[in-house]
């Protein structure tokens, strides 16, 4: 309070109110709050592999792109429904068809369709896996492992998976969920069952050296039998070229007697005789009386006396 004094009179100014500016100020306030706090309240991110559903008071009405987007505040908000690929992991106690225990691990890719989004958002919100994907992979499994016996279940592996495949697929399409690929992790069979299997093995890898042994001595008796029937057949032929030799070698000696028996005539005697002769006369000779040879040449005495 201040106090004017004049010549004439004493009065008091009146106290000036701050209120009305405060007032002003708050108001200044809330118009600045509201304008950047509700742009920031209204905008919604839908991140790159995802589906925004777009909720208007609580109710799923449509589904948005990836992107920056508005909303009525309050009244609306976005979910996120993931659209990428998902795993899941599962393993189930199931039974083969001969009603053997197996214990069986699998693991599934999946997506769901981005045109059932909404419609999965309805009626699953964000707990399909739990909801859907799981349990039917569970009765899938249980009706692959039924059509085969164990023993199958191991050696026609990826015949089982095709049919766990093609089963999953066809139950989780009508909730809108695609199965891409399946694996069959493990197959886990009952104590007893395996000792059976490995004594199974065990007899068959016996077996099967044992016939590989026999076709072994078949086969050294074969080869025996071939050579024994070789070396018969070289020992014959052997044979019959030596006597084709013999029989040849004396047919040519018998012709070859033809021949000179042909060609020994008297006067062709005498020739090799005339031909054969050293120059010295006989001691002795005698005639044969036919003419065939002119004399015969005998060993004698020494004296040259001649024998009439």
């Amino acid at each position: 309070m201040i106090i004017l004094y004049d010549q004439t009179k004493v009065y008091v100014r009146p106290k000036r109110s701050w209120f009305p500016n405060i007032r002003k100020i708050i108001a200044i306030v809330i118009i600045v709050a509201i304008v950047i706090i509700v742009p920031i309240t209204a905008m919604r991110s839908v991140p790159a592999g995802y589906k925004g559903v777009l909720l208007n008071w609580g109710e799923a009405i449509s589904v948005e792109n990836e992107g920056l987007r508005w909303v009525v505040p309050i009244a609306q908000d976005i979910t996120l429904v993931n659209i990428q690929i998902q795993k899941a992991v599962a393993t189930e106690n199931t039974a083969s068809s001969d009603l053997q225990d197996v214990t069986t691990t699998v693991a599934v890719n999946y997506r769901l369709k981005a045109d059932s989004v909404l419609t999965i958002y309805k009626d699953l919100r964000n707990d399909y896996e739990t909801r859907v994907v799981t349990p039917n992979i569970q009765e899938a499994l249980k009706a692959a492992t039924a059509k085969y016996i164990a023993t199958e279940l191991v050696t026609e592996r990826e015949a089982v998976k095709d049919s766990f495949f093609n089963i999953l697929k066809s139950k989780l399409s009508t909730y809108g969920i695609e199965v891409l690929s399946v694996s069959v992790t493990e197959f886990k069979f009952s104590p007893s069952f395996n000792q059976a299997i490995e004594a199974k093995v065990t007899a068959e890898q016996d077996a099967l050296a044992a016939q590989n042994k026999l076709k072994q001595i078949e086969y050294e008796a074969q080869q025996q039998v071939i050579q024994a029937t070789a070396n018969a057949t070289a020992l014959i032929t052997i044979a019959n070229a030596n006597a084709n030799a013999t029989i040849i070698s004396a047919s040519a000696t018998a012709q070859s007697v033809q021949i000179v028996q042909a060609q020994l005539t008297p006067e062709y005697i005498q020739y090799l005789y005339a031909i054969g002769w050293d120059g010295k006369l006989p001691t002795y000779w005698v005639s044969d009386g036919n003419g065939t040879a002119p004399y015969l040449l005998v060993q004698g005495p020494t004296d040259n006396t001649a024998v009439p």
